[in-house]
């Protein structure tokens, strides 16, 4: 039985925070989407400072989709869901 398609499919959610704009991050990527979530809700909680950046990104089959991002001066955006 080939499984290639459903491995193709297979999604990561990945969570990104720079401490600044082009600077140094931190990032993890989990399979599960709320692990995701509370990961970028932890990280927002303990580096909400001014030049910070997160985001938390849905990876399927290989194509990244931004679902939200965070930055001190712009607040929260949410593109999608997870």
């Amino acid at each position: 039985m080939d499984h290639t398609a459903r491995e193709d499919q297979t999604s990561a959610y990945a969570v990104e925070l720079r401490f600044n704009a082009g600077g140094p991050a931190a990032f993890g990527a989990w399979s599960q989407p709320d692990v995701a979530e509370g990961k970028f809700t932890e990280w927002l909680g303990a580096y909400s400072r001014p030049g910070a950046v997160l985001t938390l990104t849905s990876l399927t089959g290989g194509i990244a989709r931004l679902v939200k991002s965070w930055t001190y001066e712009g607040g929260l955006m949410t593109t999608g869901a997870v």
